[in-house]
């Protein structure tokens, strides 16, 4: 869990879309969680992982709809955090699907995932989540993508960034704007992406999905 990330968190306290109980997937790990945050905020909060350890719960494997059962005396959650976790999957859908069958009506999904990252396998790193993921599993399964936390970490609303044509596009985090038009000419001119980076190497997006009620 990285400052940035905290930060966003924050930002939804202060909204007041996290609410309790809340379950945080991918405590296990080793490093920081969410829990001191949540427990601040007077709420009840639930660890999981896929095996039994430190910060760790409730054991479960999210790719395992039949696992769920074993939040039974903890669900429903009007909160689910999952944060730098779905890269880690291998059915990132399934994961989700099954987190948002924790929820009680009305309760949210917390969703952080990396879209530009360097490799970092724990225990694999498969995926890498773009704006139209979230847009399309929102319209497909019938839940409410909140638009106006739905961001690029520290980048800004994802609304913002748009090519001439509608489409999403990366924000230049870090760079001027003649930074990305020289560069974007570099690679144009030489055919290569070695001559310049249009985007730096840590860039993550933020997704709120709410349950309907």
């Amino acid at each position: 869990m990285t400052q940035s990330d905290k930060i966003w968190i924050r930002s939804l306290q202060k909204r007041d879309l996290i609410r309790g109980p809340v379950l945080e997937l991918g405590t296990g790990y080793g490093g920081e969680t969410s829990k001191d945050l949540i427990l601040t905020s007077g709420l009840e909060y639930t660890g999981t992982d896929l095996v039994e350890g430190s910060n760790v719960d409730v054991a479960a494997d999210f790719e395992q709809s039949e696992q769920m059962a074993r939040f039974a005396n903890h669900a429903p959650f009007g909160t689910v955090l999952m944060l730098n976790v779905l890269e880690h999957t291998f059915d990132p859908i399934r994961v989700i699907d099954n987190a948002m069958r924790l929820l009680c009506p009305g309760g949210r999904c917390v969703i952080l995932v990396p879209s530009i990252w360097p490799l970092h396998n724990f225990p694999m790193d498969a995926w890498r989540v773009l704006p139209n993921f979230f847009e399309e599993y929102a319209a497909r399964r019938k839940v409410m993508l909140d638009k106006e936390t739905f961001e690029w970490i520290q980048g800004g609303a994802v609304s913002q960034h748009l090519n001439v044509d509608g489409s999403y596009r990366f924000p230049d985090v870090g760079r001027s704007p003649f930074h990305s038009i020289w560069s974007r000419l570099i690679h144009r001119l030489f055919k290569t992406s070695g001559r310049g980076v249009q985007f730096g190497p840590h860039l993550a997006i933020g997704a709120v999905l709410q349950r309907p009620n």
